[in-house]
């Protein structure tokens, strides 16, 4: 049997991609889109369903958890872009760069509330990380990170949906907020960390590669029967995409940040912009 491939049917279907190239191909697929409830076999089903609640907000469903063609989806996408692309932008997170330049030239601080501070200086005119919005992004993570198992017990008892719950109020209901700071805020934490812990005569270039933290996996669902560079997907098979893998084998921007997917983040120049700046502030060689 394909170590890549789970198919018990009518209990599980998952195929797993680790290939760079298969993956860039099934990213860009709008036949492979989110994951749902209701679709495939049992397993499957179920997954949906807890996927279906990782991403949302109070009932609303989050950027990360709209499918290739919601109208609402490419709407925040554009607001997004807009926000990115202000020339207000350098001013807003010059004092959040900072201090996260002092953390990791060794100073206090913890990355989830300096992340907060840069992050919501992007997508909020006026943000302040709180204990409240920290320990939520901290709950949403340690759910994001964890096995199966961890996530069902989540989805039964709520507390991650409490924490997103305490983020989308935090946020003034700004989905594209919520997501950034509850979602993207893991790997921009993790960022920090890494450059922390470099030595400070490491090239920016090397710095960069090193310290961007992607998703260990992208999960997606076929809208089979299709024919991919993978094999066959039937409808409602999981795809995992092994994201970290492949960005860790190719330093490639394009894996990192799905940058030519239809879920590509907006923010995939934007986010190796601000850490290599963080890198320069904090003394680390250019």
């Amino acid at each position: 049997m394909d170590p890549r491939v789970m198919k018990i049917p009518g209990v599980i279907d998952v195929q797993r991609v680790r290939d760079p190239h298969v993956l860039r191909s099934l990213a860009s697929d709008t036949r492979i889109g989110r994951v749902s409830a209701g679709r495939g076999p049992l397993l499957n089903r179920l997954i949906g369903r807890m996927a279906a609640d990782l991403f949302r907000a109070e009932g609303r469903v989050l950027p990360s958890g709209r499918a290739p063609d919601d109208r609402m989806r490419l709407d925040m996408r554009t607001a997004l872009g807009a926000r990115i692309d202000d020339p207000a932008l350098d001013a807003r997170v010059a004092a959040p760069l900072a201090e996260a330049a002092a953390y990791v030239a060794g100073g206090s601080g913890e990355p989830m509330r300096l992340t907060q501070g840069v992050l919501g200086a992007v997508v909020l005119d006026e943000f302040n990380p709180t204990y409240q919005t920290v320990k939520a992004a901290e709950d949403i993570g340690n759910v994001l990170n964890s096995g199966l198992i961890r996530q069902f017990i989540d989805w039964l008892l709520g507390g991650s949906r409490k924490a997103r719950a305490v983020l989308f109020k935090a946020c003034d209901e700004d989905l594209n907020a919520v997501h950034a700071l509850g979602i993207a805020s893991q790997n921009f934490a993790a960022s920090l960390r890494v450059l922390r812990a470099l030595p400070k005569d490491t090239r920016a270039e090397v710095a960069m590669a090193r310290a961007l933290a992607v998703p260990t996996q992208v999960v997606r669902q076929g809208k089979g029967p299709i024919e991919t560079r993978a094999g066959s997907i039937d409808d409602g098979t999981l795809v995992i995409l092994q994201t970290a893998d492949v960005a860790r084998r190719t330093l490639d921007p394009r894996d990192a940040f799905l940058r030519d997917a239809w879920s590509g983040c907006p923010a995939h120049a934007l986010v190796p912009k601000l850490l290599r700046r963080i890198w320069l502030e904090a003394g680390g060689a250019a």
